[in-house]
């Protein structure tokens, strides 16, 4: 499974870099991916066609990438200044708010 995240987190990170165009065809295995990532970031696709999917999917990874990234700094911060109680909180806090289990790895490995 953690093969099958990265790639669909790749596949996302290509159309947010502009390496795939909107509106370009997608393979069923791309679309599957899209819709593994739907999942885990708990995006609600019900009715949706693809295009719209992918929008949202990148949209919801942006948001968590960043508060993710807010999280491990602040962790990191915490923990050198002394407080792991504080540190250890703000992760449990991050845990208990992220929907992704692809995220929530990488606060729970510190």
């Amino acid at each position: 499974m953690r093969e099958e995240m990265k790639a669909a987190y790749s596949l996302i990170r290509e159309y947010k870099d502009g390496d795939i165009q909107p509106g370009s065809a997608m393979t069923d295995e791309h679309q599957r991916l899209v819709r593994l990532l739907a999942t885990d970031l708990d995006v609600h696709v019900d009715g949706l066609d693809i295009s719209a999917i992918v929008t949202l999917v990148a949209s919801a990874d942006t948001h968590w990438n960043r508060q993710t990234m807010d999280a491990v700094s602040k962790f990191y911060a915490l923990n050198e200044g002394g407080s792991a109680d504080a540190a250890a909180a703000l992760r449990n806090d991050f845990l208990g708010r992220c929907p992704s289990v692809w995220y929530c790895g990488v606060l729970a490995g510190l």
